[in-house]
């Protein structure tokens, strides 16, 4: 696998804003497969693109861009507007979800044209790759206009944290729109005013923990808010008609796993994944081998389902 680091400027997320710069890491296969994909890949919420390249020290397997790589896939792991190298306004509650998604978007737009990446790699099948709160960014993005070929979405479920809800927060989320109109003033509230939420790392002398520690990052406002809202993005999800691989650990925040297809009513081919002894972080669980090798099997038959298409 080599690596190589990128930055796309990307314009204006509305007409005065300021001018946004997307970070991103190519992890490219040493060998590429007959049929490669490119996995468009967003971190969870308070993480660094490096969550896609864990680095636990020897003896550990933590790097999902290796394992996919090896199968000869590209992976494109990026950071957020907000967060790690990309462009932070300096006012975090100007950063809309929806701007963070869009952001995405038009990086995606970007490199469909053969931006920074040539346009040999512009026209692979892109999988849209999320991780929790970033599974909710991939998720709008393609409602907003995307385009992803198929969508892999990590330890994510649209259910939210009602359990830590506030008064103010339950009822919003009753509004038709399960209160995703109030975030910015929810989010005001709940965090006091800080648009940037340094995110609380377990330091530890594990190598799990010590892996994701290297690549925290702080938590947008909003995007946090957003995310413990039940039914956040249940309009979008019922909106996907594209394949889609859900993967999630037995010990996860997402509630029961097999409730989770019933949101993806418009997608025809729909794969459910739980793996064994895992939480929130599928990359570092003891059965982390085995997810990466189904993921692998999965991007190859979405892969020969895609060239089939355009025979």
């Amino acid at each position: 696998m080599t690596s190589e680091r990128h930055e796309v400027t990307i314009g204006r997320l509305c007409p005065d804003g300021e001018t946004i710069s997307i970070a991103f890491e190519l992890h490219s296969p040493t060998r590429p497969a007959k049929q490669p994909l490119m996995l468009f890949c967003t971190p969870g919420g308070g993480m660094r693109r490096g969550y896609y390249d864990l680095d636990g020290g020897p003896g550990t397997e933590f790097s999902f861009a290796r394992a996919m790589t090896q199968g000869g896939h590209y992976v494109l792991a990026l950071d957020p507007v907000g967060v790690g190298e990309s462009t932070r306004p300096e006012d975090g509650f100007t950063l809309g979800v929806p701007d963070m998604a869009d952001a995405n978007r038009l990086l995606l737009a970007h490199l469909r044209r053969g931006e920074a990446i040539g346009s040999d790699l512009a026209k692979l099948p892109v999988v849209g790759v999320g991780h929790s709160a970033g599974a909710i960014l991939t998720v709008m993005a393609q409602a907003r206009g995307a385009s992803f070929d198929a969508l892999l979405l990590l330890c994510f479920g649209d259910g939210g944290m009602p359990e830590i809800l506030n008064e103010v927060e339950k009822a919003a989320a009753v509004d038709p729109d399960f209160g995703v109109g109030r975030v910015v003033e929810l989010a005001r509230a709940r965090f006091a005013d800080s648009g940037y939420i340094p995110t609380i790392a377990r330091d530890s002398d594990k190598a799990a923990a010590r892996a994701l520690l290297a690549v925290h990052d702080t938590l947008v406002a909003n995007l946090g808010q957003f995310a413990i809202l039940p039914g956040n993005v249940r309009k979008e999800l019922a909106a996907i008609d594209v394949p889609v691989m859900v993967a999630v650990g037995d010990r996860d925040m997402t509630g029961p796993p097999h409730l989770l297809a019933q949101r993806y009513e418009n997608a025809h081919d729909f794969t459910l994944y739980v793996l064994e002894t895992s939480g929130h972080h599928l990359f570092v669980a003891s059965s982390a081998a085995q997810f990466f090798t189904r993921t692998a099997h999965w991007l190859d038959g979405v892969a020969g389902v895609l060239n089939a298409k355009t025979r």
